[in-house]
């Protein structure tokens, strides 16, 4: 590959706002320009700091040696790859993260798409698991589907990622909490690495409209948020009486104004409300969502979601709209969404808009927990032993300069810079980041999940009584829990023999 280094031009480019005031140029543009260097100044020892982090990989030298990206479209490999440069800045920061790492080690690195239509996760899941299964070396490393993953994992199809010589999970590239939800006996199958922007992508958070709060008379909840206040019953009771019938006709439908929007399946409730679904003993795994916490939780937001007046909760794909499009409408205060709707959506609206991370259960919860989902890497189990050391260093330079000037790129510039409004979003951004949660109940036993997604989604019937839902499909999530356990101490055995 011929690339051009265009990273440190992107990241360095911030574009000045000339002043349209009638005031003195030598008072008011002299206060800007002593503002915007002291800014400029901070965001480029911020991302000096990160730069200076090493990876500590040793000198190495493939000698042109190919790395072998395996995707399943060409939209999954843009979160992670890029063939050339096109101005574009997280695709720039991309392509510029791959050319350092193939100058820096000598490799070739190149994303095979497998491209099959259909159900592109079911085929692209099925392509990797017969390819093992015939022993082939299909690629170094797949992205893949998150629950399709842990069903694969456990069918024993990929490379436990612990035994890959230079990978450094202490690193801040790798997401702690997701290394550590995701390890069980020492073993590491899925990967979520700043290689990729999609778990940040994937990260769950609020959305507010900052106009129509001050037409309603309420308060920004920042200053809330800071002082570590942001709990449910302050979003319900914001919330729950704020209804506008636009249309007249009577009915609470996508042309009418609410107080809060959010959307189906209902994804990543349990870990942001810090309610355990799995109990990882060394001889067991037992579910810990059957508590009063979870019957406070799914009431709460069983009585937001259907029977106040003021929230909606809207079926995925339901007239072609969703939630974060109505709020790109100016049609709710607040939305449930993900930080990528910021980039893919929101960023191309008028609404002036905040982020805020979801709010905690009650005081009992001590800190703000922002679930998110990922595509993992994983590393096929037909991967020959003696290709562990240049793959584990590929993948952790990779993931290193993803932490450089991928994650700058996309976190720092482009969220921060250009598609948000206010100096809190960015506060806020670096709170959601520190406290990113990833739950192995949800690659490893998606019926935990499934619980709230039956009583919460419109698709399914709603309803608020847990423990009738719970008793009914008690049995198959602790007989799921058995096989998923049984299958870590098989691969442990299997190991360790």
């Amino acid at each position: 590959m011929k690339k051009l280094s265009l990273i440190l031009a992107a990241l360095l480019l911030v574009s000045s706002i000339a002043s349209c005031s009638d005031e003195p140029a030598d008072s008011g543009n002299a206060a800007a320009t002593t503002a915007q260097s002291a800014q400029t100044e901070a965001e480029t020892s911020a991302l000096d700091a990160r730069k200076s982090i090493s990876d500590n990989l040793p000198e190495a030298n493939f000698d042109g040696e190919t790395f072998r990206l395996y995707a399943s479209t060409e939209k999954r490999a843009q979160k992670f790859y890029a063939e050339a440069s096109n101005g574009d800045v997280i695709n720039d920061a991309i392509y510029n993260a791959i050319l350092t790492t193939e100058q820096r080690f000598n490799t070739d690195i190149v994303c095979i798409l497998s491209d099959l239509g259909g159900n592109e996760d079911v085929t692209h899941n099925d392509a990797i698991r017969k390819a093992v299964q015939a022993e082939e070396d299909i690629c170094d490393v797949a992205e893949n589907h998150d629950s399709l993953s842990g069903s694969a994992a456990i069918e024993g199809m990929y490379t436990n990622l612990r035994n890959l010589e230079r990978l450094d999970f202490s690193q801040p590239w790798w997401a702690p909490n997701a290394v550590e939800s995701l390890t069980y006996m020492e073993q590491l199958y899925l990967g979520s690495s700043a290689m990729s922007i999609t778990g940040f992508n994937q990260t769950r958070v609020i959305f507010f409209n900052k106009d129509l709060l001050n037409r309603y008379n309420m308060e920004e909840p920042y200053e809330t948020v800071f002082a570590g206040e942001w709990y449910l019953d302050t979003l319900i009771n914001q919330t729950k009486d704020v209804y506008e019938d636009l249309n007249g006709n009577s009915t609470k439908d996508k042309e009418d104004f609410y107080g809060y929007i959010a959307g189906a399946p209902i994804y990543c409730y349990l870990e942001s409300y810090g309610i355990p679904t799995i109990i990882k003993e060394e001889d067991s795994l037992t579910t810990g969502v059957n508590n009063a916490r979870t019957i406070t939780m799914v009431e709460k937001l069983y009585n937001l979601l259907y029977e106040s007046d003021g929230a909606m909760i809207y079926r995925k794909g339901q007239d072609d709209d969703h939630n974060v499009a109505l709020f790109g409408n100016n049609q709710s205060l607040y939305a449930f969404g993900e930080i990528g709707n910021a980039v893919d959506y929101l960023r191309h609206t008028e609404v002036n808009y905040g982020i805020i991370p979801t709010p905690k259960l009650d005081e009992v919860q001590e800190d703000y927990l922002a679930a998110y989902t990922d595509r993992f890497f994983v590393v096929p189990r037909t991967l020959p032993t003696d290709r562990y050391e240049f793959v584990g260093t590929i993948i952790e330079a990779m993931s290193a300069e993803g932490y450089r000037q991928i994650f700058p790129a996309y976190y720092e510039i482009a969220l921060k810079q250009k598609f948000t409004f206010d100096n809190e979003s960015m506060q806020v951004l670096d709170l959601i980041n520190d406290c990113r949660i990833l739950d192995f109940a949800f690659v490893y036993c998606a019926d935990i999940n499934g619980l709230i997604n039956g009583l919460l989604s419109p698709d399914q019937s709603p309803s608020s009584n847990f423990a009738s839902k719970y008793a009914s499909q008690e049995k198959s999530i602790n007989a799921k829990l058995k096989n998923v356990y049984k299958a870590f101490e098989k691969m442990y055995e299997d190991a360790v023999m």
